[in-house]
């Protein structure tokens, strides 16, 4: 009987292990804090993904992010990619700034999966509702057209005080935030902006270990399944 338990519970935790995946993602700011040796102690904690902050809004392009990226990479992390936080009213940002981005990713051989945009509020970086999702369409559309591929990021709340009610971009992966601390898609808090189904969950936002903060996301592993990576 013994033995049988025993068998039971590594089957259980070999299912665990193949059908979800942990990781996290770091600002700009984190970014350029987080040397090779962090990353290294992160990848040993079970961390297996990572998103970068890229462009942080009015403080513009993040120019630790290729150290930051092959860092991650050489630490044994199995997917890397970059997310995008630009908004209309922050300085030097346009339609335009994702683009700027993958210019830089490109010309500094920066390998990574996706291009993750970030819609969140922040005091004084939106206009009106129709007004933003016409930006962030335009940023999305001229990321596309530069050959990335894209995913959103948000949440119910930030999602509609951002948009309101559009849908145009549900036909893109969603990355969403709850910090339930349940590493699961069970609460079923994806479904605004179209989405029926979401890719990535951000489950809590105090992440922790070797020295640095981060947010802790999850995903089956069948979403990045099959990968390519723009190097």
């Amino acid at each position: 009987m013994k033995n049988i338990i025993l068998l039971g519970l590594c089957v259980l935790a070999c299912v665990k292990t193949s059908t979800a995946v942990y990781g996290i993602d770091l600002s700009a700011e984190l970014c350029a804090n987080t040397d090779a040796s962090t990353w290294q102690c992160l990848a040993q904690q079970g961390y297996s993904f990572a998103i970068i902050q890229g462009w942080q809004g009015g403080y513009g392009l993040n120019t630790n992010l290729a150290a930051c990226v092959a860092n991650a990479w050489a630490a044994g992390f199995a997917h890397v990619d970059v997310y995008i936080f630009f908004c209309p009213e922050c300085s030097g940002n346009s339609e335009s700034s994702p683009v700027d981005l993958l210019n830089y990713m490109s010309q500094n051989n920066v390998q990574y999966g996706m291009l993750w945009f970030d819609i969140e509020q922040c005091d004084g970086c939106w206009d009106d509702a129709g007004s933003n999702a016409n930006f962030i369409a335009a940023g999305v559309q001229n990321a596309q057209n530069a050959g990335a591929v894209v995913g959103m990021y948000s949440s119910e709340y930030e999602w509609g005080a951002t948009v309101g009610g559009y849908s145009g971009l549900s036909n893109l992966p969603l990355w969403y935030a709850h910090y339930d601390g349940n590493p699961s898609f069970s609460d079923g808090l994806y479904q605004f902006g179209g989405w029926t189904s979401p890719a990535i969950k951000q489950y809590d936002d105090n992440g922790g270990a070797c020295g640095t903060s981060y947010d802790l996301n999850w995903y089956p592993d069948s979403f990045f399944a099959n990968r390519t990576y723009k190097a």
